[in-house]
């Protein structure tokens, strides 16, 4: 069974530990992938308001609870599928597991639960993955081409989306 922590690690080299306010980022202030608009209550912008850095810690509990609990990745079998389905969850929300059920071939209904899991275990590694990089390729997409100030990101979140085919 997959394990947070490697999930952990390479979301961190993704999102990074560093502040950002980018101009056309619609989360805003953003901490290690952690939007304050989205999470306004997060205890680690205390930290950053009083002009120091957060302990990982806190960012890694963040983490486990908001998206890896809800994927529940300990009970996909692959570590790198339940390392992408949890780094999509964190980077958009509740469409990623909705595309990670798609290629899964269940009820797109946005929420894990056994017929998901069981689904995506049954399916193989390699089947599932490129069906889910193809399926975050034209998301990436489709936001871009409804709003073209998101373009800019397009080089990043293709190449994230990229990273997931096998």
């Amino acid at each position: 069974m997959a394990a947070f922590e490697p999930a952990f690690q390479r979301l961190m080299r993704d999102e990074s530990l560093v502040l950002t306010d980018a101009k056309h980022d619609r989360g805003g202030k953003t901490y290690a992938g952690i939007t304050r608009k989205n999470h306004p209550k997060w205890e680690g912008w205390k930290h950053l308001d009083a002009g120091s850095t957060p302990p990982l810690q806190l960012v890694r509990d963040f983490y486990h609870a908001e998206y890896w609990m809800p994927v529940q990745g300990d009970k996909i079998i692959e570590q790198s599928v339940a390392d992408v389905i949890f780094g999509q969850y964190a980077n958009m929300g509740s469409p990623a597991l909705v595309l990670a059920q798609a290629a899964a071939g269940v009820v797109a209904d946005g929420k894990v639960g056994p017929k998901t899991v069981d689904a995506i275990n049954d399916m193989g590694r390699e089947l599932f993955l490129n069906r889910y990089c193809i399926a975050m390729v034209a998301r990436y997409h489709a936001i871009g081409m409804r709003d073209t100030s998101q373009r800019g990101w397009w080089p990043g979140w293709f190449a994230r989306a990229l990273r997931i085919a096998p």
